[in-house]
This record gives structure tokens, sequence and C-alpha cells, in this order.
């Protein structure tokens, strides 16, 4: 018993690797390239998301001094510690492994920097604050995070 593909030739020929018939929904002066031309965006229209260096705890001393010299407020979903230094207030957060993984730990701080970004005009000037996790942080929304930082936090005189 023969197989019926033994005679076939695997070669193509030249007519076939060139053949190219358009679609009905193509546009014939598309370029050939699968990917579209990358956008321009301009510089105006895209808001600046990220918290300036000068809004936020940096170095191991500045959290180190707001843990010992600073007071600790606990909330439902976050601990602060808040010290009473100069200047605009300034954001640190600290989320260990222990909270979870990173996309947990991503997310928390998200919500953290999202909350103190509305809620830095009731926020006295001079106010360091480090924001920790706690356990219901997890399941914790932008507002229930934003409800801490308000209720916890003293108001400016």
């Amino acid at each position: 018993m023969e197989h019926h593909e033994t005679n076939v030739s695997t070669l193509k020929t030249a007519t076939q690797e060139k053949i190219w018939i358009p679609r009905s929904d193509e546009n014939p002066r598309w370029p050939e390239s699968d990917q579209s031309p990358p956008q321009i965006r301009s510089q105006s229209t895209r808001r600046r998301l990220t918290l300036k260096k000068s809004d936020r705890l940096l170095k191991r001393f500045e959290f180190r001094r707001v843990v010992k010299e600073g007071n600790r407020l606990v909330g439902p979903f976050i601990c602060i510690d808040f010290f009473k230094g100069r200047g605009k207030p300034r954001l640190g957060i600290s989320v260990s492994t222990r909270y979870g993984s990173s996309p947990e730990r991503n997310r928390f701080k998200r919500l953290v920097r999202e909350a103190f970004r509305l809620v830095r005009s009731e926020i006295p000037w001079g106010s360091e604050i480090n924001v920790l996790p706690r356990k219901l942080a997890k399941e914790a929304s932008l507002r229930d995070i934003q409800r801490d930082f308000t209720s916890l936090i003293p108001r400016k005189p």
C-alpha cells in the first residue's frame, strides 16, 4: 500500500510565495507592517501622577526619625507614624513582603499615594508620615484608605 503523498514536492515555487490577495476590508495604501505607527503625545496633555522627591521620605534616617520620635496612629486599614517636622507634608510607605505578593504590595502603595494626594491640603504643614498596612488593607478601597487618613491625621490648626 502506497501513501498518496509520496510523490508530492515539498518545495514551493517562486510564484506561490509571492501571491497576495487583498481582503475586502483592507486599505491598499496601508503600510505592509503589522504594527501601527507610534502615537505622538504632547507633553501638555500628560499629567504628573507621581509624587515629587520633595514630597517623599527617601532616606533611612528619615523613616527611623518618624518611627522613633513620632506618634503611632492606628486605624482599621493602616497604621500611621506621624512626626511634626518642618516643610511641606511628606509621605513614606513601608510594606514588607510579609504583607503579601508584589502585586498586593504595589496596590496598597498606589492606594496610599492617591489617598495622600487627595487629603494633602488637610494635612498640617511640616508633617512627616510613614504608612504601614494592616491585614484588612488587602480588601480596602481607596475610599477606606482615604477615610483612615482623614480620621487619623491631626487637622491643620
